[in-house]
């Protein structure tokens, strides 16, 4: 799917786990991949309209790119 959509399998890798965000072109690029207009990818009742298990329809973004640095309260 990903070579369908001209996209990089690693790109839609880290979309698939939730690592990334995805612009609206790119949903554009798989809609037409899969056979499917963009407008349904997009709308958040498709898991419930398409039977499928919403738990697995979300990947929760869990893992940062970056380290995050915390700063001292001291002033």
């Amino acid at each position: 799917m990903a070579n369908d959509a001209g996209l990089d399998r690693a790109f839609v890798g880290t979309l698939e786990r939730g690592q990334r965000n995805i612009s609206i072109d790119n949903v554009e690029l798989i809609a037409q991949a899969i056979g499917y207009p963009p407008h349904e990818l997009m709308d958040p009742n498709l898991p419930k309209q398409r039977g499928l298990d919403e738990t697995l329809t979300r990947a929760p973004r869990t893992v940062r790119p970056y380290a995050i640095k915390k700063r001292s309260r001291s002033r």
